[in-house]
């Protein structure tokens, strides 16, 4: 079988195990995480040390890495059979590359581990999160069960995934509390409607491999509609949150970056789906929720930077809004890390330049 990267012209991030985790995919994954962390830590009033802060962030990445490259090992090992028979993937799965069955199963069982063991590093909420992860990855994935093949059973399985990998960025420094389950829900929702978009593309090779995907069940274009449906949802809730606190700017971008989407749908519906208008419909929500969360990190972001850059231009000890403040005798008091007593919904998204 001709190799995909020959041996003599392979750069390191061509290495088949490199190859295999599909580090790319894995990368651009780990933005939910790193928003969870963010908006755990602007909520605390940023009260957690940076050099603590940084740690824990280092840690929250490592695991997250592991368990999405777990996820993806494990899927590509049990659906090698089905993917030897499409002739569009024969000759990119991780045969191709000289990595055998049982190579790749060991990968899959040492990226579990390694997830697992920096997630119990951050504490029981992540470690429990972490392992809810891997379930949710080994019903989906993993015989017996499989229920990559169960109309709906699978868009369920990736609400619950998406939401639970907000929340391990989330519950590393902050306890499960309204907001975040709001947000935990608007990333699982993308992430569902992502896969129904991910089911409608490869209707043919499914229906071809005997997998009752939605697609291959309801029908595509019932699967687009839902898809849209979903994705209208995410925006939805994200303009509500939004608008809720009287932040327009972040309306205003959701309602633009739905417009936008719309478009694409309307045009990919006009072709009958279309190979190629689905493609550019992919690009344009990738785009949409890339810079979207662009924002929404600047802006749980940014009360920290402006304190940290204030500290240096003073040369003086940053001060922050909560967890600081004078003690008698003119002392700063100690730093200490809230924890919410109440539910309370206090998004403030403040600060960005969108309007």
């Amino acid at each position: 079988m001709k190799e995909i990267f020959p041996v003599e012209t392979r750069s390191w991030w061509q290495h088949p195990w490199l190859f295999c985790v599909r580090l790319d995919e894995v990368a651009v994954l780990q933005g939910t995480p790193l928003i969870g962390f963010a908006f755990a830590h602007y909520r605390a009033g940023q009260g957690l040390p940076w050099s603590d802060a940084l740690a824990v962030l280092a840690a929250v990445v490592c695991a997250s890495v592991s368990l999405v490259a777990h996820i993806v090992v494990l899927n590509d090992w049990a659906g090698i059979d089905s993917d030897l028979k499409d002739p569009g993937r024969r000759a990119r799965t991780f045969l191709s590359l000289g990595v055998t069955r049982r190579a790749m199963w060991w990968l899959a069982q040492f990226l579990a581990v390694s997830g697992l063991v920096v997630a119990a590093h951050l504490g029981a909420p992540a470690l429990w999160i972490a392992a809810g992860m891997l379930a949710t990855s080994a019903i989906y994935s993993a015989p017996p069960l499989h229920l990559k093949s169960a109309p709906v059973a699978g868009s369920l399985l990736h609400l619950v995934g998406g939401s639970l990998h907000f929340l391990l960025g989330y519950l590393a420094i902050a306890p499960l509390d309204f907001p975040s389950v709001i947000f935990a829900c608007y990333f699982g929702v993308v992430f569902a409607a992502g896969h129904l978009m991910h089911e409608v593309r490869g209707h043919d090779a499914d229906l071809a491999n005997g997998i009752r995907t939605n697609a291959v069940a309801f029908g595509r274009k019932v699967t687009f509609i839902s898809a849209l449906a979903l994705f209208s949802l995410a925006y939805l809730l994200l303009a509500v949150c939004s608008a809720l606190v009287q932040h327009w700017g972040l309306v205003c971008l959701s309602a633009g970056t739905y417009g936008l989407h719309v478009v694409k749908s309307w045009h990919a519906l006009r072709s009958k789906l279309e190979l190629h208008s689905m493609l550019q419909l992919q690009s344009q929500y990738r785009f949409n929720f890339a810079v979207i969360g662009i924002a929404l990190l600047a802006t749980f972001t940014q009360p920290s930077i402006r304190g940290v850059l204030s500290s240096v231009a003073d040369q003086k000890p940053v001060q922050q809004s909560q967890g600081l403040g004078d003690a008698p005798g003119g002392r700063v008091q100690e730093r200490v890390y809230p924890r919410f007593e109440k539910l309370q919904f206090d998004l403030v998204l403040g600060g960005l330049p969108l309007v």
